[in-house]
């Protein structure tokens, strides 16, 4: 992906269904299934909380991280 003219990597890891997304290495968020679809979390802040989709809660992490940075 490409942030402000710059590449980072991005890396999903799921663990014991909880799908951290990390970039370069650092961990900055996560998603989990809920009872009305997929939570998205930037941090420890709930940027999504009823996502149809996983992947739909991961580009609203990963939308979080490319406002704030």
């Amino acid at each position: 992906m490409r942030k402000k003219n710059q590449n980072f990597n991005v890396e999903l890891i799921d663990n014991d269904g909880q799908t951290q997304v990390l970039i370069d290495n650092k961990q900055i968020g996560y998603v989990i299934a809920s009872d009305r679809g997929f939570s998205g979390y930037f941090g420890e802040q709930a940027v999504i909380n009823q996502a149809k989709t996983q992947d739909e809660a991961i580009q609203a992490v990963l939308s979080s991280f490319n406002l704030y940075q």
